[in-house]
């Protein structure tokens, strides 16, 4: 198998092999150099000779996977395509050229690999995921954050500031090196200030990043220091000084790339990117006050191989479910939300989804969004009780879930904007301008919202023991009631109608004696 990246400032491919025994070997790592982040965030476009570039890259990494007769493969572009206005095209000529279909994935998704792998890397070693724990890649395009909360991710944003992007802020720049060091100071303030606003932490414990630039100074800074860091710490991370850094980052900004790629042996491209990149985690650590910085060995590639694995064994293309429910837990939480009504909701929901599988032909994925749309559907509460289904609408396309992509959150948006009052219809603009496909996946999940959602009506979880089949042209849902059902049975013949044009069955509600 094999996994490509498409980066802002270079393409690379990992390819490995999935063992009996369930491990993963890496075969081959390449690595080309393509500045696709320069071009992408100064005009808003991809030139014609980068795209050519990229095709002969591509091509020999094609060449690559059909000489390891490579059987599954997946190709990732991530903020520069992302934010090219002619990324279709991009993805368009490269397809055609080389055959490697390019998916475009969004900064939560990026996350999400990028958690994966530090997860594994992090098995054997508890004490580092306890309390409000960091995580953190800079990226040459972006910042992806997530916050772990014992073990747990519980939130995520991506934030648009990267090592190309500062590069080229510094090239703006005029003066001495104090006041670009000033410069990028200010900028990593405004993301981490940005940072707090969105993420619901208090205290950190601990402060883990991910990227070449944090394991480059890892390498220099252990053998400056005799080893003693990488002796001292876990397989999975090293621990490195803030003091460190900064130093580090002082010698490094005092050096033109060419002087830097000279003096450390590495190539011009990523010289350039790497006194940005130290000062900026000099001053991440200084304002998180964690103190020492922990560098996870690890790249959004290994997550990308390991999702592969994951899929490839289970059949399942859903990664990390768990965590994508805890985040929408999160969400709901901050918007307070009645968080064991939007659980209850959820698990009836799911209960119907299993039992109608042969009329929806719904798969994993869709199961996801719609436990999420389940929890989070009362969020709109939190700005009026009146019309509170459209205001979920937007705060929840105005969120990010971890896991969950843009076009992801389109449809979990739409799905707990009909939970309520009017269903879907043509005329109405946020719908109608969703793929025909997603259109379909709203229509379905929506219908079997509106009925969980009824059977908690009352808010106090008093369908217990539930049980839900399909019997003619009937659903069936047979439970024990803790108390009196009047109102849950008034509520379902209010919003069964959409879920009898969708599916062609009536919900009936039958309450069994208690056991």
């Amino acid at each position: 198998m094999s996994v490509i990246d498409v980066g802002a400032s270079g393409i690379r491919m990992l390819v490995a092999e999935l063992l009996p025994n369930g491990d993963i070997r890496t075969i081959e790592e390449l690595q080309r150099p393509l500045s696709l982040g320069r071009e992408t965030f100064h005009t808003g476009t991809l030139s014609a000779s980068s795209i050519q570039k990229a095709v002969v890259i591509l091509r020999q990494y094609r060449a690559v996977m059909d000489a390891y007769h490579v059987t599954h493969s997946r190709a990732v572009a991530t903020s520069a395509v992302r934010v090219a206005l002619n990324r279709d095209t991009f993805v368009d000529r490269v397809f055609l050229a080389t055959g490697i279909e390019i998916e475009v994935i969004e900064g939560s998704q990026e996350t999400l690999l990028t958690f994966a792998a530090v997860q594994r890397a992090l098995e054997g070693h508890p004490e580092l995921g306890t309390g409000d724990v960091l995580l953190f890649e800079l990226g040459g395009g972006a910042t992806e954050w997530a916050l772990m909360r014992d073990g747990e991710v519980v939130a995520s944003v991506t934030h648009d500031m990267g090592t190309v992007r500062m590069r080229e802020l510094l090239r703006a720049a005029e003066g001495e090196r104090k006041a670009r060091t000033r410069m990028i100071q200010h900028n990593v303030r405004d993301m981490m200030n940005a940072v707090r606003r969105a993420l619901p932490f208090q205290k950190v414990t601990q402060l883990i990043a991910i990227g070449s630039e944090a394991r480059f100074a890892v390498r220099h800074i252990a053998g400056a220091n005799g080893s003693q860091a990488l002796a001292s710490a876990p397989a999975a991370v090293t621990p490195v000084a803030a003091k460190d850094l900064r130093k580090l980052a002082d010698q490094i900004t005092a050096m033109t790339p060419e002087q830097v790629a000279a003096a450390y042996e590495i190539p011009t491209y990523e010289a350039e990117s790497l006194g940005p990149a130290l000062l900026a985690y000099a001053e991440l650590v200084r304002l998180a006050q964690a103190d020492p910085l922990l560098v996870a060995r690890i790249s959004m590639r290994d997550g990308l191989v390991l999702q592969m694995a994951k899929s490839i064994q289970s059949g399942s293309t859903v990664f990390f479910p768990e965590q994508t429910l805890a985040a929408a837990v999160s969400l709901a939480r901050k918007y307070q939300a009645d968080e064991k009504h939007g659980l209850k909701t959820a698990e009836i929901a799911r209960a119907i989804f299993e039992a109608t599988k042969q009329q929806h032909r719904m798969g994993d994925r869709e199961r996801l969004l719609l436990e999420v749309a389940s929890i989070v559907h009362d969020i709109g509460g939190f700005v009026a009780a009146r019309g509170h289904h459209r205001h979920a609408y937007y705060l929840l396309v105005n969120s990010e879930i971890f896991g969950l992509s843009g076009m992801d959150m389109e449809v979990v948006a739409n799905v707990a904007r009909y939970h309520r009052r009017a269903g879907p219809q043509a005329d109405h603009p946020a719908y109608a301008a969703l793929p025909r496909p997603a259109r379909v996946t709203v229509n379905r999940l929506a219908a079997i919202l509106r009925v969980a959602d009824a059977l908690d009506k009352g808010h106090n979880q008093i369908l217990r023991n539930l049980r839900v089949t399909v019997s003619g042209e009937e659903l069936r849902i047979e439970g024990e009631g803790a108390g009196d059902l009047a109102l849950e049975r008034l509520a379902l013949e209010d919003k069964r109608g959409l879920f009898e044009e969708v599916f062609g069955l009536r919900p009936v509600l039958a309450e069994l004696a208690a056991s």
